[in-house]
């Protein structure tokens, strides 16, 4: 499949490996050549996004957050990427396991781009490849 984007430098934080293994997959399956740097906590994935990120590390284009992490849950990850003047201009689309409206309205209200149920992923994969182009 002949892919027109450029590769997006992807930041994913999800403490289930599994989860950020199948999505990886499926931008691959679609064609993308996109470059994924995980993370399995909230606070790990501050520091690195923060001022403890290397001068070599360029920011990157997107960033892919589960709501429901160890250290520093998602809700507060986005809230301090938001704040912050070196990430408050990075998409951040929220991937959770909640579908409650509750979860969805705070995402929004704290900055994120979009926001995907877990449980439908897979079966809506196009409409989140669609939403970063």
């Amino acid at each position: 499949m002949a892919n027109d984007h450029l590769p997006l430098r992807i930041v994913l934080i999800d403490d289930n490996t599994d989860h950020a293994r199948i999505l990886q997959w499926a931008f691959q399956k679609s064609g993308r050549r996109d470059q994924f740097t995980c993370f399995v906590d909230g606070q790990t994935a501050l520091d690195y996004l923060g001022d403890a990120r290397p001068q070599s590390v360029s920011k990157p284009d997107l960033i892919l957050l589960d709501f429901n992490l160890p250290r520093v849950d998602g809700r507060e990850v986005l809230r301090r990427l938001k704040q912050e003047d070196g990430t408050k201009d990075i998409p951040v689309i929220v991937l959770s396991s909640s579908e409650r409206d509750e979860d969805v309205r705070r995402a929004y209200e704290l900055g994120a781009s979009n926001y995907f149920s877990k449980t439908v992923i897979l079966d809506d994969m196009d409409s989140i490849l669609n939403a970063i182009r």
